[in-house]
């Protein structure tokens, strides 16, 4: 008979249970090499990630705790809170949710603990920003102008009048009869009466004005936010644009877009006959309107006319005003959060370290967004606020700004400014 001279495996070390035993589990040991090297560093990289985020909620409360006095203080039913402009453009080369969730995770909670309003405006192309705040600018310009042209004719009005007596008994000598040529002109009831005059019910109750806090001190009413180098370039390109430029598109302007929009139908044409065959469904993608190109450009700045219809309000050194009675955009006071975005994959080990340490980011853009509710503000400096938020573009791409430097683009170019508009401005003061 011969010997098994087989060996059975050394049974592992480890505790053993006769109830662990019963569930399947013969014996707890210590995991391998290989096992502990992986939970390691999953216990590194969970731990760090899970620091940085217990870090940046710490940070927006000490910060939001800062503020939330103010949004204690009982406001009544004609009185409005200041109300902010907030710009945000996009990173170069990356999609707008990257600056659109730096704001909503370190500004906006500050500014919602100390209840300051604000509306949002976001561009998804370069020059939207641009052109919208240069066209509302020409809006206010041609609305001044109206109102000079409308005192004119009135003053004429009355001159002419004043020695026509019959002229205000126009019906005197008339038979009661409407002839041919007399037309019947309707008004509409809104401008002859409202439902609170037909009510009475101001008869008794004072009518309800509504102010804004806006209205209380002009140095430091509502305020410009630009999320972004490139959403701050275009908001003062887009200010001298609407005070420098003119009021009509220039001739130049037109031939050239004229030009472009030939050369696009020419070769949408060339393209179309290359696909004859090609079936189009009506579900095919429209064209984008293009982006309105500057009605004046840079170098014309010094040689250009400076806003000849607000000359009598900047003369009296006052603010102008719009309709609701408060300081239009460009004479509130602007700050900007410049939106560092590293890309490149040379760049992703720094990439990796700043995204352990964001607490970084909202514990500097919490200490920011604090000091523009406290709203403290001075005047704009040339040499230095003209390259606030400058430290974002040396982390632009370089092959983006080689592109954008061929076509043209406004962000890569040179921001040029006009000491007669930046005298004007007002920069929030932020020490930290």
């Amino acid at each position: 008979m011969t010997k098994d001279t087989t060996t059975s495996p050394p049974v592992k070390k480890g505790i053993t249970n006769p109830a662990l035993q019963m569930m399947g589990i013969k014996r707890l040991a210590l995991p391998s090499r290989n096992w502990m090297i992986f939970w390691s560093i999953v216990g590194a990289i969970g731990g760090g990630i899970a620091y940085d985020k217990h870090q940046q909620k710490q940070a927006r409360m000490k910060y939001t705790a800062q503020v939330q006095s103010l949004s204690t203080v009982p406001y009544e039913v004609n009185r409005l809170p200041r109300k902010l402009t907030i710009f945000i453009a996009p990173p170069p080369n990356d999609f707008l949710a990257t600056s659109v969730l730096i704001f909503l995770k370190f500004i906006k909670p500050v500014f919602n603990a100390a209840a300051v309003d604000f509306d949002i405006f976001t561009e998804s192309r370069q020059g939207d920003i641009r052109s919208s705040v240069a066209e509302k600018i020409r809006q206010l310009r041609r609305e001044k102008l109206e109102e000079e042209k409308m005192e004119t004719n009135q003053k004429v009005t009355k001159h002419d009048d004043a020695g026509r007596t019959w002229t205000k008994f126009k019906n005197l000598f008339s038979t009661g009869s409407k002839t041919d040529d007399e037309v019947e002109v309707t008004v509409d009831r809104h401008d002859l009466y409202t439902p609170k005059d037909v009510l009475g019910l101001y008869k008794v109750v004072e009518p309800v004005t509504v102010k804004r806090d806006d209205e209380e001190n002009e140095l430091f009413s509502g305020g410009v936010i630009c999320i972004g180098r490139g959403a701050y370039k275009e908001y003062l390109t887009g200010i001298h644009e609407g005070l420098l430029g003119p009021l009509e598109k220039p001739q130049w302007l037109v031939e050239e877009e004229l030009k472009e929009q030939e050369a696009k139908q020419q070769e949408k044409k060339e393209k179309e006959e290359q696909n004859e065959n090609k079936q189009h469904t009506e579900d095919e993608k429209e064209e984008e309107i293009p982006v309105p190109k500057a009605w004046i450009k840079p170098e014309e700045y010094g040689s250009a006319e400076y806003a000849p219809e607000f000359q009598d309000t900047f003369q009296n050194g006052a603010l102008l005003r719009n309709k609701k009675n408060t300081p239009v955009l460009f004479e509130q006071p602007v700050y900007v959060f410049p939106v560092v975005n590293i890309q490149g994959f040379l760049r992703i080990p720094e990439k990796i370290y700043r995204f352990f340490t964001t607490r970084e980011v909202a514990e500097s853009m919490g200490a920011e967004a604090v000091e523009i509710v406290h709203n403290r503000t001075r005047k704009f400096e040339l040499k230095r606020d003209e390259f606030m938020g400058s430290i974002e573009e040396k982390e632009w791409p370089k092959k983006w700004v080689k592109s954008g430097l061929e076509k043209g683009s406004e962000w890569v170019q040179p921001l040029i400014v006009d000491p007669r508009v930046v005298e004007r401005i007002r920069v929030y003061q932020v020490d930290v």
